[in-house]
């Protein structure tokens, strides 16, 4: 009888830290669950004409600004907003030359991020 006791406590532990992983692991890869982060790029990276870009955003933060540069030289600026959760294509009414480097620079509060052309 004590053997039987002993192999349910077992089961009955193995069963409630199984479930506490995954309940553990389904948290932890939610995105948006405890964490603050976004990201850029190009939306046609195979484009070199192309400048849309794509924000997606996973903090708490929803005010964006972005500035586009030719040869250090402002050419675009405007703002955005993108909800936490969300995914968003900013796509400028510029095209981008072949022989110029152009430059998008994304910033949302403090954090800035740059992509190239």
């Amino acid at each position: 009888m004590a053997q039987r006791s002993l192999i349910l406590i077992f089961i009955v532990l193995f069963v409630a830290s199984a479930f506490f992983l995954f309940w553990k692991n389904e948290r932890e890869l939610d995105p948006d669950q405890g964490k603050s982060w976004w990201t850029l790029a190009f939306a046609s990276p195979e484009d070199p004409e192309n400048l849309a870009f794509v924000v997606e955003n996973h903090s708490t933060e929803t005010a964006f600004q972005y500035g586009i540069t030719t040869d250090k030289t402002p050419v675009a600026k405007d703002t955005f907003i993108v909800k936490r959760g969300e995914t968003m294509i900013i796509t400028p009414s510029l095209t981008a030359k072949a022989d110029v480097r152009t430059k998008i620079t994304v910033t949302l509060g403090t954090e800035k991020k740059e992509i190239y052309r």
